[in-house]
């Protein structure tokens, strides 16, 4: 019935768009007041997710690979040592590759991981330490391996249209572009990103009514919610005729994704990779998705660190937050440092203050924090994939210790750098109070006991160029955090009348006037009246 529901809700929606003039925006058509709501529990909830790179991370049997086991065997260094309550998981689907974003079988687990019954396993043991999985859902193309692709090459039981296809002739009249079509046969399919990873034609009920009842079926196996790849390429811009409003197109499946997901589990969650830096274009993908990335922030705070001063981070990022909020009042913005795709944070940064300090920022902003595994412990990592997805370190001889291959191009993750052969792992780090490690968990630690630094309001602060200083103020409480971007120590006076430390990273000297804050270090402030940090 639920299914049935949902097709004619789609063929209402369908209609609706198809029956506005071709010069007006389908977005004016669009009621916010129908936008699902973001998921109740992630929203009030869940404040700082981690994310797991699998065959990367934990190694239960030996061979090298980390896997799903690993992860349960594991769990209590997610929940108790660091004290994350989400956690994101790369793909874990069978597919061809060591990244498995090449899928050959939604319907399951790579050997290399496990099965189905230890994801359960999995799931069950994230519920009783209260963490969210969330499942990295590659939908936009499958393997070329994958039955649906070979049926639809051979044109068998209806699968033609499951992918794009055209010929010399129709890609040269109808399409933008060459980029990204590959011969098979007599004609050319679609694949953006390799010829190995053809697209998927959300042109076709078919498709679309499969990639619902997938995302069902994970939710139904534990799944708290999806992490969305590629999520503006859905609808990619040369593969379809050049009349083809590919953006508005990608907003209304979304739409009607998130309307599926919803109603199958109003708290089940969807964040996108969005990689752009428009706001504007990010926004309107929030029509159809809790949460998006935020990769202008992680760009634009890791510059500032580097380069030592200000640049207005929080001003841009005040205004990034107000423009998705003309979208969806309830948005979720999801801020990280790096992920797989990106140089590490300490390759980025060079040095562990600077890495200290982007710990201290990014755990005390609001919305949704992500921590990519390791960043933690400052693992090093740049160049190509697999040098940013190293294995984790767990302490010196640790039986969980994945392997990489030295030099493995692309079709592993590489072994340990030098940096990563010397860099204390969990053990060593846990028993050393000053370590990385140990900060992240402090900050962790703070943002999940006080919901003031996920949800509190923002305000700059004006103060040295050399200082990044804001408020957080939520149900009455404010919170000054000032943070020294120069490896120089920086003074500054204050207005401030007995505030109280809740958090410091470095020495500083707090008198009744001035604040004194060594280089890169961070101070975070309960206070009683607006900051004023200027002469």
């Amino acid at each position: 019935m639920k299914k049935l529901l949902m097709l004619l809700l789609a063929g209402v929606l369908i209609f609706t768009l198809a029956a506005c003039p071709e010069d007006e925006d389908p977005d004016d058509e669009l009621d916010p007041d129908e936008l699902r709501p973001s998921s109740p529990h992630f929203k009030e909830d869940v404040h700082t997710c981690y994310q797991i790179f699998p065959i990367s991370f934990a190694d239960s049997t030996g061979d090298g690979d980390g896997d799903l086991q690993g992860v349960i065997d594991n769990v209590e260094y997610l929940s108790e040592d660091l004290g994350v309550d989400c956690v994101w998981f790369n793909p874990f689907n069978e597919a061809d590759s060591y990244h498995k974003y090449d899928v050959t079988d939604y319907y399951g687990i790579d050997e290399t991981f496990g099965d189905l019954e230890t994801f359960e396993e999995l799931a069950s043991t994230f519920e009783e330490h209260d963490i969210e999985i969330i499942m990295d859902f590659v939908i936009n193309h499958t393997s070329k391996n994958h039955l649906w692709f070979q049926r639809s090459a051979d044109d068998i039981d209806d699968y033609r249209d499951w992918y794009t296809w055209a010929t010399h002739e129709e890609i040269e009249e109808d399409y933008p572009g060459w980029d990204g079509w590959y011969q098979e046969g007599d004609e050319y399919y679609y694949a953006s990103f390799w010829d190995m990873m053809p697209e998927l034609n959300y042109e076709s009920e078919d498709v679309r009514e499969t990639i619902y009842d997938l995302a069902t079926y994970w939710l139904d196996h534990g799944v708290d919610g999806f992490r969305i790849d590629a999520a503006k390429h859905i609808y990619d811009v040369n593969q379809y005729p050049e009349d083809t409003d590919v953006y508005s197109k990608n907003i209304e499946f979304f739409r009607e994704f998130n309307a599926h997901i919803k109603d199958h589990d109003e708290d089940a969650f969807i964040v996108g990779e969005i990689w752009d830096y428009s706001d504007d274009y990010i926004a309107d993908f929030y029509e159809g998705m809790d949460s998006a990335f935020n990769f202008k922030f992680s760009d634009e705070l890791l510059s500032a660190i580097n380069t030592g001063r200000d640049q207005d981070v929080i001003e841009t990022l005040i205004e990034t937050r107000s423009t998705y909020g003309e979208v969806r009042e309830d948005f979720i913005d999801s801020i990280f440092l790096s992920n797989h795709d990106m140089n590490r944070v300490m390759s980025q940064l060079g040095e562990e203050g600077k890495s200290r300090l982007a710990a201290n920022i990014l755990l005390t902003l609001p919305g949704l924090a992500w921590v990519y595994y390791g960043e933690e412990l400052g693992m090093t990592g740049s160049g190509e994939d697999p040098q940013v997805r190293q294995p984790f370190i767990w302490g010196e001889d640790n039986p969980y210790n994945t392997t990489g291959v030295e030099h493995g191009g692309h079709q592993a993750i590489a072994a340990w750098d030098d940096h990563n052969k010397e860099l204390d792992g969990v053990e060593e780090q846990l028993a050393d109070e000053d370590s990385l490690l140990n900060t992240y968990i402090d900050l962790i630690e703070l943002r999940g006991e006080d919901n003031l630094y996920r949800d509190g309001s923002l305000r700059q602060v004006d103060s040295d160029s050399e200082l990044l200083t804001y408020e957080r103020e939520h149900d009455g409480r404010r919170v000054l955090a000032v943070h020294n971007l120069s490896h120089n120590t920086r003074t500054t006076p204050h207005n401030l009348d007995d505030p109280d430390v809740l958090h410091a990273s470095e020495d500083y000297d707090l008198t009744d006037e001035s604040l004194e804050l060594e280089g890169y270090g961070s101070l975070i402030l309960e206070i009683d009246e607006e900051a004023d940090l200027t002469e």
